[in-house]
């Protein structure tokens, strides 16, 4: 597997590019939603809707890097 394809660089790239665009990305932790993403605009604090009616407050990193548009 080559280097850029893993998690950690997919990760630190779609991080960079959410800079970018003025947003935050942040791993959930813990809940339901654990292992999944929350795009956050820093300036209300407020996550990014998913367009995933199951998890509408969170994202796959493949759905986070749409919705970005990287």
């Amino acid at each position: 597997m080559a280097q850029k394809d893993m998690l950690s660089a997919r990760e630190r790239r779609l991080r960079r590019a959410a800079q970018r665009k003025g947003l935050s990305l942040r791993r959930l932790r813990r809940g339901p939603d654990r292992g999944r993403y929350v795009l956050v605009d820093p300036d209300f604090d407020a996550p990014m809707r998913s367009l995933d009616s199951r998890h509408p407050n969170s994202f796959c990193l493949e759905e986070a890097e749409r919705y970005i548009g990287e």
